[in-house]
């Protein structure tokens, strides 16, 4: 028992200093992204104060069009930035002799990644927005209550859909939105985690262009597997003027897999998840220098 007291405050402490870590190597960065809202809303201001004499108040879509980039900026160059240090032969040596196991590390960086990262830019991020909404109402609403808006009215267009629309779709698609999106937020910084640590140099371009390559691959791997046939079939129940659910009658594998697409995308990002747990914690466990 006091041995697991002793590795739990061991962990917290070092979970401490990694997060210490975290703010002196990402700290600016992220101040300048959560901040972009309010950059942005000012340079649109004083743009249009020179340009035509009046204030533009910077609206949903423009803001939500920062907080996209901003994400990812944040998302793709953080995970580098922070822990990218391992593959440097001086840092990365005097990482190693921490007196903290591998799988302690490994779970640190992802508490740090995956979780107080995104926290912390999200949090700060919509209470800016935020503020700007109320100190300007003509920006219109904030984006996070424009998101619940949004999710609202999917939600109360469930019963105005076909029954044939309904039957076809998964029903709770609507309702667990956007927590759908959580565990792929997760695995895009997993991603680039794991290409922090891999890679020496250019880590997040080096990263984007191994999954460009992935993706290429799988896509000339798996869709002759997933056509094959469909094309006729789906031609002959066009002309035939079939109804939606005797399509899904005609491709019963694809009618399950669209039924249960919530649950099969929560198992799948489930099992990458944890595939790329792994292999940090496996590239954390082999690294020298």
């Amino acid at each position: 028992m006091n041995n697991d007291v002793l590795n739990m405050n061991r962990f917290g402490r070092y979970l401490v200093t990694d997060i210490k870590n975290a703010v002196s190597k990402f700290g600016i960065s992220l101040i300048v992204m959560v901040t972009i809202s309010v950059t942005g809303y000012l340079l649109a201001g004083f743009f249009s104060l020179l340009v035509g004499a009046q204030w533009h108040s910077l609206g949903i879509v423009g803001r939500s069009t920062l907080f996209g980039l901003a994400t990812l900026v944040v998302f793709l160059s953080a995970p580098a930035k922070i822990f990218g240090f391992l593959t440097d032969k001086r840092e990365g040596s005097a990482y190693l002799m921490v007196p903290v196991s591998p799988m302690e590390k490994t779970i640190s960086m992802v508490i740090v990644t995956c979780i107080v990262l995104p926290f912390v830019f999200f949090a700060f991020y919509f209470s800016f927005d935020q503020i700007i909404c109320l100190i300007d109402p003509k920006c219109g609403d904030s984006i996070i209550l424009t998101m619940n808006e949004g999710i609202f009215k999917l939600n109360n267009s469930w019963a105005s859909f076909p029954v044939e629309l309904q039957n076809t779709l998964p029903q709770d698609l609507f309702n667990k939105w956007p927590w759908l999106y959580l565990d792929d937020m997760a695995q895009v910084l997993l991603i680039f985690l794991y290409g922090a640590i891999i890679f020496k140099s250019s880590k997040p371009a080096k990263t984007v262009g191994c999954l460009i390559l992935i993706s290429i691959a799988l896509s000339m791997i798996f869709t002759p597997i997933m056509t094959h046939g469909a094309y006729e079939k789906f031609k002959t129940a066009m002309e035939t003027g079939m109804t939606p659910d005797q399509i899904m009658e005609m491709f019963p594998f694809y009618s399950w897999m669209l039924k249960h697409a919530v649950l099969m995308d929560c198992i799948t990002d489930t099992v990458v998840n944890v595939g790329l747990f792994l292999l940090i914690w496996r590239r954390v466990k082999r690294i020298t220098h």
